[in-house]
């Protein structure tokens, strides 16, 4: 007899997500959502890879948008050069580079009366999954995780529009088919808990609370 699998119905995060959410979020709570993307953004391997004038570029360039709680950003050169510290030419030289990647874009060019407008997109999520630590034992981790862990989780995650998200969701199921791994609905939505705890500030406390999670086996 043939056997037919199905895969479950599309995880709906945002379902998930609202009974953690509170129904306004007030100043504070968006001050302290950005310094989490900031201090996210500051150990994200494709920002330690930047050369130091794009990091400080790109930091000042999220903080005069998204700090304040706009998607963009409208500024000159010469603006963009008083905020960050750097010379008019090394702006020429980062922008468009940052634009090339994707991380700004022009939405507005400049005019004899405005300066140009700019959206400022945050680094995506990395994706990779550790090969060091199979998905299986991810997936026993998070089963362990607290009532707090998985409440930081649900902050975390809410940083994230949900197309992120999604593109999150889908990459990580790519990263298990080709370790062979059938499709898998549970361990997906596992290990997309864990790569946002992991990545994060929070990571710490995680390592405090279980540091064998974090040490390579003796050889």
């Amino acid at each position: 007899m043939e056997i037919v699998m199905t895969e479950s119905p599309p995880w709906d995060e945002e379902h998930e997500l609202a009974e953690f959410v509170p129904p306004e979020a007030g100043p504070e709570a968006r001050s302290l959502q950005f310094l989490t993307r900031m201090l996210q953004t500051l150990d994200h391997p494709t920002y330690r890879a930047m050369a130091p004038g794009k990091q400080q570029l790109y930091l000042q360039l999220l903080r005069w948008s998204h700090g304040d709680g706009k998607d963009t950003v409208e500024a000159s050169r010469v603006q963009m050069s008083l905020w960050s510290g750097l010379a008019w030419d090394t702006i020429k030289k980062y922008m468009p580079t940052l634009m090339e990647e994707k991380l700004v874009q022009v939405v507005r060019p400049a005019t004899s009366i405005h300066p140009a407008m700019y959206e400022v997109y945050w680094l995506p999520p990395p994706v990779a999954l550790d090969s060091s630590t199979p998905p299986e034992t991810i997936a026993c981790y998070v089963d362990q995780f607290t009532k707090e862990d998985r409440a930081e989780y649900q902050r975390l995650a809410r940083l994230l529009t949900g197309e992120e998200r999604q593109q999150l969701q889908s990459e990580i199921s790519w990263s298990l088919r080709d370790l062979g791994i059938p499709w898998n609905y549970d361990l997906i939505k596992k290990c997309v808990m864990w790569q946002f705890v992991i990545r994060s500030p929070y990571r710490r406390q995680l390592e405090a609370s279980h540091p064998e999670w974090f040490s390579k086996p003796d050889l």
